[in-house]
């Protein structure tokens, strides 16, 4: 019984840190994307891009996004 509590205890754990990890990239991105030299109507599609999916939009706007036009 004692290593099952053991088991969720780590999981609760770590589903927390990663809550904070997915908080904090999404976070970054917003802010990355909102202090670039895109044009107006670009950032407003990463912006839908990034609140629709918010983890796989934010790495996909990190890895290539970043300094190009949709």
């Amino acid at each position: 019984m004692s290593i099952l509590i053991i088991i969720l205890f780590i999981g609760g754990v770590l589903r927390f840190l990663m809550g904070i990890v997915w908080f904090v990239l999404i976070v970054y991105t917003l802010l990355d994307l909102l202090r670039s030299n895109l044009p107006t109507n670009t950032k407003l599609l990463w912006l839908i891009v990034i609140l629709i999916a918010p983890f796989l939009g934010s790495i996909i706007y990190l890895i290539g996004g970043r300094n190009k036009q949709i």
